[in-house]
C-alpha cells in the first residue's frame, strides 16, 4: 500500500468519526432524547451496554470516513472525464457507503427505504458533478485568458 494512501486513510478515520460523532449528536438532540444514543434505537438495543453501541459506532464511523477519503483518488485520474470520475466515485461511495449505514442502524434494509436512500444519493452526486464542472469550465476559462495574454 502506498504512502498517500496510507496517508488518506489515516485523515479519513478521525474525519469520519467526528462526523458520526456530530450528526448522532443532532439526532439525540433532535429526538428530544435526554441520553446520547450514537444511532436508531434498534442499533443500540442489539448490544448489552451502551457503550459497546458506541465503540460499534465509532469503528463504522472511521471506516466511512477511510472509504470517503481514499475514494477521492478517483477525481486525481487525469485521464478520465469529470463525468467518469463522479459516476466511478459514486458507484464506489455507493457500494461501500451503503452496508455501512445499514450497519450503523441508520435505516434498514428495505427495498423502499434503500430506493429513497438511493434518490438522494443520486441528487447529492448530480450536485457534485455540477459543481466540479463548474470548476472545471472556471479554470478551463482562467487556462483561455493567460494563454491569450501570452500570445499578446
Amino acid at each position: 500500500m502506498n504512502n498517500k494512501l496510507l496517508k488518506l486513510a489515516f485523515h479519513g478515520i478521525p474525519v469520519g468519526i467526528a462526523l458520526g460523532l456530530l450528526i448522532s449528536l443532532f439526532f439525540s438532540y433532535a429526538y428530544g432524547l435526554e441520553d446520547y444514543v450514537p444511532s436508531a434505537p434498534q442499533f443500540t438495543e442489539m448490544f448489552s451496554r451502551p457503550l459497546n453501541a458506541v465503540a460499534i459506532s465509532i469503528i463504522l464511523w472511521g471506516l466511512m470516513g477511510i472509504l470517503f477519503s481514499i475514494s477521492s483518488l478517483i477525481f486525481e485520474k487525469e485521464g478520465w472525464s469529470i463525468t467518469r470520475q463522479t459516476i466511478t466515485h459514486f458507484f464506489v461511495t455507493f457500494c461501500g457507503f451503503t452496508p455501512l449505514a445499514v450497519l450503523c442502524g441508520w435505516f434498514p434494509l428495505q427495498w423502499g427505504v434503500l430506493v429513497s436512500f438511493t434518490i438522494i444519493f443520486v441528487i447529492i452526486y448530480v450536485v457534485i458533478w455540477s459543481i466540479n464542472m463548474a470548476s472545471g469550465r472556471r479554470d478551463v476559462e482562467k487556462i483561455n485568458k493567460k494563454l491569450k495574454k501570452g500570445n499578446s
